[in-house]
């Protein structure tokens, strides 16, 4: 604001009342010019729609009866996001295994965005991995099966949220590990920081499966065997089905009336489709007579 008169100039910003306008801040709303002195003013604007704009403002300035006017025009876009892929198919998948695939996300905008990602009702616990089984073949989980009480977080996204610069793209991890025998058809959501939910989404698909496994022999005879002194068996697990498995060997609850101890030196594993395994058990009888044990 330019003040060409030879006294001071008190002016106020008068803003209209449209929705628009409350997007516009003046700093400073209201002061006073010295005689021909100027006043710069500073204008933020941040826009809650997307629309073309035509803004007037006026200063008020006392003792003048025209206000000075601003006219603002322009157009507010929305942010400018894209998908490589419309969906992401993991076909048949494996109860436990975690499986990743990768999409792109392409931001056409000319100012940076700020995106965070979400997969509506997935869980929030940490779903349970064949790798985190096989760690431990005590977990009770081999015996109970897998149960939680709450909803499991089976998506898992990298980077589940990020800035994306003008122009740039940001490649996208989602990695699936189901913990439940079902088909899925669900949704990745894109959210737009300081513009909205949903903007653009990725549908999810997959068919999770339990593998087809098979122990044999199912009857071992060891004869004769002496007492506490180890005697190793081999048994095989075969998968007979397309997707991978994992197996493990239930560590044995012993107390003074076990008759027979047994154990593995490799008690957990994962077997390929169509693949065969073998698992060595060792034996200790721990009692003279015809003595036998369920693995």
């Amino acid at each position: 604001l330019i003040n060409k008169s030879p006294i001071d100039a008190p002016f106020t910003v008068v803003s209209s009342t449209s929705d628009m306008a409350g997007c516009f801040k003046f700093e400073p709303e209201h002061g006073i010019i010295d005689p021909c002195r100027r006043q710069r003013i500073q204008i933020s604007f941040d826009a809650k729609v997307i629309a073309w704009f035509n803004e007037e403002f006026q200063f008020k300035v006392t003792g003048c009866p025209t206000p000075a006017i601003l006219l603002i025009e322009g157009c507010v876009d929305g942010p400018q996001l894209h998908l490589d892929v419309e969906e992401i198919d993991f076909c048949d998948i494996a109860f436990g295994f975690p499986y990743t695939r990768t999409f792109r996300l392409t931001s056409t905008s000319p100012v940076s965005v700020t995106f965070s990602l979400r997969v509506p009702d997935d869980g929030t616990e940490p779903s349970v991995s064949c790798f985190d089984m096989m760690r431990d073949n005590a977990n009770p989980a081999w015996r109970k099966g897998v149960h939680c009480y709450v909803e499991q977080k089976e998506f898992t996204m990298t980077p589940s949220r990020g800035t994306i610069l003008p122009h740039t793209y940001q490649d996208i991890e989602v990695t699936l590990c189901s913990n439940t025998v079902m088909e899925y058809y669900r949704k990745i959501m894109v959210d737009v920081e300081g513009f909205g939910k949903g903007v653009v989404s990725v549908l999810i698909k997959a068919r999770c499966l339990l593998p087809a496994l098979r122990v044999f022999p199912d009857f071992v005879d060891c004869s004769h065997l002496f007492l506490n002194d180890p005697h190793v068996v081999k048994v095989y697990i075969r998968n007979i089905g397309p997707i991978p498995g994992c197996y493990g060997l239930i560590a044995q609850e012993r107390n003074a009336d076990t008759p027979v101890f047994f154990s593995s030196p490799t008690p957990c594993g994962i077997v390929g489709p169509y693949c065969i395994v073998e698992l060595p058990i060792v034996l200790r009888v721990q009692k003279v007579g015809k003595q036998s044990t369920i693995v």
